[in-house]
C-alpha cells in the first residue's frame, strides 16, 4: 500500500474475536528458539513473532497463530 493512499473503511471487514466478539486487540509477541544445530549461521537464536490478542479475554484468533497447530489458551 502506498503511504498517502486513502482508504475506505466502509469496503472494510472488522475482525472480532473468536471467542468474546470483542473488537480490539494489543499486540504481543511469541518467542521461538532456534538451536546453533539447525540455524545456518551455526548460532542460538530467539525470534519474535508478532502477533494480536484479544484486549478484552486475552483470546489469540486463529488468524493471529503464527503456529496454528498449538491452541492458545
Amino acid at each position: 500500500m502506498e503511504p498517502n493512499q486513502q482508504i475506505d473503511f466502509t469496503q472494510t471487514t472488522e475482525i472480532k474475536c473468536e471467542e468474546c466478539e470483542n473488537l480490539t486487540f494489543r499486540p504481543v509477541v511469541f518467542l521461538r528458539k532456534v538451536s546453533r544445530f539447525v540455524s545456518p549461521d551455526g548460532q542460538d537464536h530467539t525470534i519474535p513473532m508478532e502477533s494480536m490478542e484479544c484486549a478484552k479475554c486475552g483470546h489469540i484468533n486463529k488468524e493471529f497463530n503464527p503456529n496454528p497447530t498449538i491452541k492458545q489458551d
